[in-house]
């Protein structure tokens, strides 16, 4: 070997040993170096986990999906009913962007067991029945339609009267001799819905317009434009 040449495998051997180093132990610096030799698409490959981009859309897509199932789970789990023996968990569809409080869809049908004319419950607190079913979804008319009738009784002496729904729901028919009062409990006492689910509570009293009987405004203790999970009652 020449001398002239000496310094050279000297010096070509201190890179290949720096090369060798930062490949080892400071994979940063040694992928920039690699990336300076390596063809553009095998490099690209590796950034995508050794894969192909179809297969890295496809963990992207898989992402997103299991994002979903985690969002709807921790909206159940916040409202916390659960299927049981006696009923179906369902998901409330949104409404967005219209506000309407009289009906909405649930994404239970038949295929489910859901039947119509089932009482609607949240939290345990009834809000309507189900009116039109389909196989994987199905309506509910909530106590907020004006069309909702519905029999009940009041507060802890049972007084009988007549739910009747609409943007201000009211019970109606109350006999005046009945001593109902403020913050009195009203519950369901219709054939065919559960008996005594809660409804509302009373918060004022009155006379009917024609002066025969008296009547209840009601609060309730939710907004049915928050509902995002109910229960629905399984036939017998």
């Amino acid at each position: 070997m020449t001398p002239e040449r000496r310094p050279n495998i000297i010096l070509l051997g201190a890179l290949i040993a720096v090369f060798l180093f930062l490949v080892i132990f400071e994979p940063s610096y040694g992928w920039k170096i690699r990336a300076w030799f390596a063809p553009s698409n095998v490099m690209q490959g590796a950034a995508n986990g050794g894969g192909s981009a179809t297969g890295a859309n496809d963990i992207l897509i898989e992402n997103e999906s299991l994002k979903a199932e985690l969002a709807e789970l921790q909206t159940v789990e916040a409202e916390l009913p659960t299927s049981s023996a006696n009923s179906i968990r369902a998901m409330v569809y949104s409404r967005y962007p219209f506000d309407f409080k009289n009906e909405f869809l649930v994404n239970a049908g038949s295929a489910n067991g859901v039947a119509a004319g089932a009482a609607v419950t949240y939290g345990g607190v009834y809000v309507g029945r189900v009116t039109q079913v389909w196989s994987d979804y199905a309506e509910v008319q909530t106590v907020f339609d004006n069309n909702f009738k519905l029999a009940v009784r009041i507060g802890p002496g049972g007084y009988d009267g007549l739910l009747t729904g609409g943007s201000y729901p009211y019970v109606a028919s109350i006999a005046k001799s009945s001593p109902v009062a403020a913050n009195d409990i009203v519950v369901s006492a219709a054939s065919g819905t559960p008996y005594a689910l809660p409804i509302g509570e009373v918060s004022a009293t009155g006379t009917s317009p024609d002066n025969l009987f008296e009547q209840a405004t009601l609060s309730f203790p939710y907004d049915v434009n928050q509902i995002e999970t109910v229960l629905i009652a399984k036939g017998s």
